[in-house]
């Protein structure tokens, strides 16, 4: 069986060429979806449409792409402001990527208009959570996304926006082993839930639900190449080769 796999890239500058290498490194590597981390970037001014839409057509629509520049108080690199950022978002559904990684905690006053403006431009959302200190109660988890859900189907702003495509993706830290199974009974819970979901463990004690979480329903997991993006991030090759004795 072929398991999602979506390889996290860091984008560190503004030069074309340097992202380039890794992309071409990325794309043979033949992943279902590739994430650029805009975050990470050396200097936030340098970033222009002209750059993430030159950056688009290196992968030229052969795999989905997620455009994230991810707030600082979920674990993003670059400490701007509030204001600076949505400006950036606002700009990466001008490029037209396939997805954008939004956190689930973004002000609603902008989260409905930026879901009603990435519906206009055709461009699918995944709205995520991240806990780095813990692992969230099963219960707690659950009446969180579906909460949150219900209130975004309700909202007046988004009765139109039937072809927008929305991904809910709730990511935690393991403390335990144990931890591990919350995020796998989380995507059980959810595998017949109109709207896909992601979630798995961060860190080294969460390894496990990261190469399980695909197994029991989550949309994908995610891998490196190189640097890794996140805490407990494998490499896709070796991922893939734990697959091979799974199927």
């Amino acid at each position: 069986m072929n398991y999602n796999i979506c390889i996290a890239i860091r984008v560190k500058s503004a030069k074309l060429g340097e992202i380039k290498t890794l992309l071409d490194k990325g794309i043979k590597k033949k992943p279902n979806f590739i994430e650029l981390r805009f975050d990470y970037i050396d200097n936030v001014q340098s970033l222009s449409l002209k750059f993430v839409k030159d950056v688009l057509n290196i992968i030229n629509h052969r795999i989905p792409v997620v455009f994230t520049f991810r707030n600082s108080l979920e674990g993003g690199q670059s400490n701007i402001s509030q204001k600076e950022r949505f400006k950036i978002l606002k700009m990466f559904i001008e490029a037209k990527p396939e997805y954008i990684d939004i956190e689930m905690s973004t002000p609603e006053n902008f989260l409905y208009n930026f879901i009603t403006l990435a519906s206009q431009n055709g461009v699918d959302l995944i709205l995520s959570y991240h806990n780095f200190e813990k692992t969230n109660d099963l219960e707690e988890i659950i009446t969180f996304i579906t909460n949150f859900n219900d209130k975004l189907d309700q909202n007046v702003t988004l009765k139109s926006e039937i072809d927008l495509k929305i991904v809910y993706k709730a990511i935690f830290t393991a403390q335990t082993f144990k931890d591990n199974l919350i995020p796998l009974k989380l995507c059980k819970y959810f595998a017949n839930f109109p709207r896909k979901l992601i979630s798995f463990c961060m860190g080294t004690t969460g390894i496990f639900s990261r190469i399980m979480c695909v197994i029991v329903g989550s949309l994908l997991t995610y891998a490196s190449i190189e640097e890794k993006t996140a805490p407990g991030q494998i490499n896709i090759d070796d991922m893939r080769e734990i697959y091979k004795f799974i199927d």
